[in-house]
């Protein structure tokens, strides 16, 4: 679109520069003049007919000068608009690093891992669990049942209080200080 606009314009110029220096009446042929009755007009009537021709063509030129220079500006305005959403976007997801990206290391045989201990809420209402329930905490993270047999059910309870402890044989276990309970569970993955 851009070129297609450059065009018309150094085309519109064009003719504006010929007709500036021929006059439109003089580019016409004696069949087109009589034909349109134009060689009825005196010298006089003519130049002032070449004279708005030409008024008309520059306001054309600066119209379709000024339209191509709006598009390239509005381009050029979406252009830099997008650069900056990407920016944003790139920006929100590097200060956004999920549970297993902060804590990935490479661990050779023999490495001893230490878990820290999670200690959040269950926002909202809870009344207990069933195979494969996730549990969205407070603090963001997702963790989900990781054994289809577990159940649990009790009386609803407003932002229950919950620990997260490595298990002893790898995984982890979400206890419940208030229920005195605790089921096996693994972090879901966030959403991208």
């Amino acid at each position: 679109m851009k070129r297609s606009l450059l065009v018309l314009v150094m085309l519109v110029a064009a003719v504006r520069v010929w007709a500036a220096d021929a006059g439109f009446s003089s580019s016409l042929s004696s069949s087109d003049l009589k034909a349109t009755g134009l060689d009825r007009l005196t010298p006089a009537e003519r130049q002032r007919l070449d004279e708005l021709i030409a008024s008309y063509q520059h306001d054309t030129v600066a119209a379709a000068q000024k339209t191509a220079a709006d598009a390239v500006a509005a381009k050029q305005a979406a252009e830099a608009e997008a650069k900056a959403a990407k920016a944003e976007v790139a920006e929100s997801k590097a200060g956004k690093k999920g549970f297993f990206a902060k804590a990935k290391v490479m661990i050779v045989p023999g490495t001893q891992i230490e878990y820290l201990e999670i200690k959040s809420t269950i926002p909202g209402k809870f009344s207990g669990w069933g195979p494969y329930t996730v549990f969205p905490l407070a603090n963001g993270q997702r963790w989900q049942v990781a054994n289809n047999n577990d159940s649990y059910y009790t009386p609803k309870q407003e932002n229950v209080e919950v620990e997260i402890r490595p298990a002893s044989t790898g995984g982890f276990w979400m206890y419940f200080p208030t229920l005195k309970s605790r089921v096996r569970v693994k972090l879901l993955e966030e959403k991208k």
